[in-house]
């Protein structure tokens, strides 16, 4: 969930700052490898995270008549709580344990979006944008590219 306000600039640009939080849930189910000397269980869990974002995106305006509409965005993502993810595991009739862990989660990365649209006059969008965040062992990128239908 965000909130942000754009602000008009000059020639139907806009800037507009933005801040939101995000909540994620990953849940891995209960896992049985059943016979022989290495019958295995990985016990169910879930985990959760949340972060809180903000950020500003320079971009052309909704509002304007313009086929051609860039935007670009720069922001900071901050981990509030939740932890990395781990599976536990165990054999059958043995008193050992395994623990397998996740990726871990950066406290704090940056993030980058750029991206291009293009209005054709019958209310279809061409689109593609690029999106990226970094932190401490922690790195994403992202391309997408579409076609919305605009109401």
């Amino acid at each position: 969930m965000s909130v942000g306000y754009a602000l008009a600039m000059a020639n139907g640009w806009t800037l507009t700052p933005k801040v939101g939080v995000t909540y994620v849930r990953t849940t891995h189910e209960r896992v049985s490898k059943a016979g022989g000397p290495f019958a295995l269980t990985v016990a169910r869990d879930h985990y959760v995270t949340r972060f809180t974002d903000a950020g500003v995106t320079f971009a052309r305006s909704e509002t304007s008549d313009a086929m051609f509409r860039p935007y670009v965005g720069f922001g900071a993502r901050t981990r509030i709580d939740g932890k990395r993810g781990e599976a536990i595991a165990g054999y059958a009739g043995a008193p050992l344990t395994l623990t397998a862990l996740g990726g871990p989660r950066a406290q704090l990365a940056g993030t980058a979006s750029a991206g291009v649209a293009y209005r054709l006059p019958t209310n279809v969008e061409l689109f593609s944008t690029v999106e990226a965040q970094t932190g401490r062992d922690d790195h994403r990128e992202s391309i997408s590219t579409g076609a919305r239908l605009r109401f």
